[in-house]
Formats: C-alpha cells, structure tokens, sequence
C-alpha cells in the first residue's frame, strides 16, 4: 500500500515538533507500507530523512530558504500570519506548491491522506484526476473554526465534499461534522491519537510539601488560552506557592512576559521554550499538574499525554476534553476563560495533596485500561484506507 500523505506541519529534522503526532501515525502503518510525505519545506538548510526507510519526504520549496517561514513554525500557518501579516504574500505559493506536487505524486499512490481541512482541500483536485481516494483527517479546530470564519467553512466544505472518508480525531467533533453534513454520516469516522508507551513509563518525581508543580504544553497563541492561566495564578489564594512551566513557542511569549511581569507572579512563571518530543514525558515527570486553559481544541494531546503520564489535568470544559477529563475523577474541568473557576481548582490542587494524588493515580490506571497507543491509531488508520481504496472509484461523494 502506498499512502500519499499531504500536510502543513511534519518534522523535517531529529528533534522537530511541528507536526510530530503526524509523523507517529505513519510510523505505525504496517511494515510493508510506503508514505510519502507532502509538506511545506522550513527555513533550514537541508532536510534529514526520517530514520524510518518507508517515509519518503516531498518537501515544497515555496520561496527562498530564508523566507520559509508561514509553516512549520509553532501554532502553524494561522500563528505564522498573526506574528508577521506580510507573510499572507507567501500563502499562494505555498498552496500552489502543494497543489502541483500533489497533482505530481497521487498518480502513483493507492490512497491519498490529507491532515487538516485545508490540507484535503489542496489535495482533491489531485485525487479527483487521478481517480485516488482521499481520506481527511480533520484535526485541532478545523470544525470550530469554520463556524467562525467564511474562508474556513468553505475549506471544510471541500475537504469533506472531495473526500471518500473523513476522519474526526475526537467524538464531540464527529458529532457535530455529521450534524453539518448528515447526507455524509456513513463516511465519517473516529479515529483518537495514540499515545507513546514512553509516557506511560514516566516515574514521577515526588511532590514538594509546600510547592505546587504546574506544567503546560503547547504554542503561545491566543487559542490556547496562556493569559487566562496568568490571570489565575495571580487570583489564587496559594500564588505563592505555585510554580510554573510552560513548554512551548509562538508569537505571544513577550506579551505573556509582560502579563506575568504585570501581575506580579513573573518570579514564578518560567517559559521553557519548544521542547523535542523526547523531552516531553521528562518535562511531564517534573509535575504535579498539568492545566490547558485552551479556547479552542480537538482532542489534545497534551492532555492525552499527561494523563498517561498519571498527571491530573486542570483543564477548559471543551468537547473534545470530555471524556477524557473527568471532574472529581482524575482532574477540573473549567469553563472556558473562568479565570477564578482555574483559580479555585488550582487551590484545591495545591491544598489537598492527597486528593490530587487520587486523580493522579486514577489517570494513570484509566490509561494503561484504554490502551490507546500509537498502534491501535495505526491499525485503525490502516482499515480506514483499504476501505477506501475498496469503495467504488475511491470517490467522494
């Protein structure tokens, strides 16, 4: 089986992020499948091949090396035009780029993949000519971005239109894509990211008497909600007790910098930067808690992560967390932007120890019960696309 991958975010060199839950899923495909990897070259110098032969990267060399910046970059594309808008100019030659190598590579594929809507947008004239099937994963907040945004419902349109499966990475997103789209009910599936067994062999370093642990994961964008976990830190009555980690890059770190500075609580807030995904359980293993006060989201891995980790999570009531985080069992869940509802539950969290190591102990159990690895995710994705390569024509509908 040969599998024509298309995607904004893949890593293109040893201990990259962008994109690296991607990368994990066709490693996962059986042994005897090739991938090739569609996606928008970095502002590096070379690309290094994957350690894994059957991954072949296409990288599109959308404009000169130096000016390869509105991809690959922490909180993708959308974060890339937030810090420098004159990178909009990039945008039609990038999606042109990878529209033609698209249109190039799916003559020779069994089954085209697209991450993200506007990756399946990209990639359906290209299958449409070459009579390929093309599978969608719809992934982050494609879905809820479309309610907000005409350019964004028009690409979810034509993802879901030119596909022959699409794909939901939680329930709560499945739910409402078939709620748009009931005429496609039958095609839409769940297929949940795994986990690495790595994170379920965390040893956790044991909790400080009088500190509270706080760890965060991922980009400094507005979606994923930093200024709310500021705001709360500094409302909590146990402040100065709490320490905090954030792990991640983007274009609010000196914003979220001067927040912290003004709230006076920049003494106990570190930002650490991105970390290699190899660092993360280590950066996990230092906590007591995680907290993703997040807007917006799909089924965070952060979350998924964590939990396998045996971290309680402290986290916005989002549909996509539902499930996953539930209250009183092993974490808080919040409404969205309740800066003093993040405020109370870091407090219990800090004042009842014993409680939080129940929700700790409670998340690491329910993980190894679901087993909800990288493998299963790649056996899974594997049925998907033979059923695809079956239908009729492998077309959309």
């Amino acid at each position: 089986m040969h599998v024509l991958a298309v995607t904004t975010s893949f890593p293109l060199r040893p201990g990259a992020s962008a994109g690296v839950f991607v990368r994990r899923l066709y490693e996962h495909l059986k042994e005897d499948w090739r991938i090739d990897v569609i996606c928008p070259a970095d502002d590096g110098a070379r690309v290094e091949a994957p350690d894994d032969a059957r991954i072949r990267l296409r990288p599109v060399r959308y404009a000169p090396t130096r000016c390869r910046v509105l991809a690959q970059q922490s909180g993708g594309v959308a974060s890339g035009l937030r810090r420098a808008p004159w990178r909009v100019l990039l945008a039609p030659f990038l999606l042109a780029g990878l529209w033609w190598r698209c249109l190039i590579e799916a003559r020779r594929c069994d089954v085209v993949h697209a991450n993200w809507a506007v990756c399946g947008a990209i990639a359906w004239p290209a299958a449409l000519f070459w009579r390929r099937p093309l599978v969608t994963t719809l992934r982050g907040d494609d879905v809820a971005r479309a309610r907000r945004s005409a350019l964004d419902r028009w690409l979810l349109h034509v993802a879901v239109r030119g596909s022959a499966l699409i794909v939901c990475v939680s329930e709560a997103m499945a739910r409402e894509l078939a709620e748009r789209y009931p005429a496609r009910k039958g095609d839409i599936e769940v297929c949940l990211n795994g986990v690495d067994a790595s994170f379920l062999a965390v040893v956790r370093s044991p909790p400080q008497r009088d500190r509270l642990r706080v760890g965060a994961v991922g980009s400094l964008i507005p979606r994923k909600g930093y200024d709310v976990l500021l705001d709360a830190i500094a409302r909590s009555a146990c402040r100065g007790a709490i320490e905090v980690r954030i792990a991640g890059g983007g274009p609010e770190l000196q914003s979220l910098r001067d927040r912290a500075a003004s709230l006076g609580i920049a003494a106990c807030v570190r930002f650490v930067g991105d970390l290699a995904p190899a660092q993360i359980p280590g950066f996990l293993a230092d906590a007591d808690v995680l907290v993703l006060p997040s807007r917006s989201e799909g089924r965070p891995n952060a979350v998924i992560e964590a939990l396998a980790a045996g971290l309680p999570v402290i986290s916005s009531d989002l549909p996509g967390v539902r499930g996953l985080v539930v209250p009183g069992a092993n974490g808080w869940c919040v409404p969205v932007g309740d800066v003093a509802g993040f405020a109370a539950a870091l407090d219990e969290a800090c004042t009842d120890p014993a409680g939080r190591e129940r929700r700790a102990a409670a998340a690491r159990a329910a993980a190894a019960r679901d087993g909800q690895t990288w493998e299963s995710t790649g056996s899974r994705y594997a049925t998907l696309f033979r059923r695809a390569v079956a239908m009729p024509r492998g077309g959309a509908r």
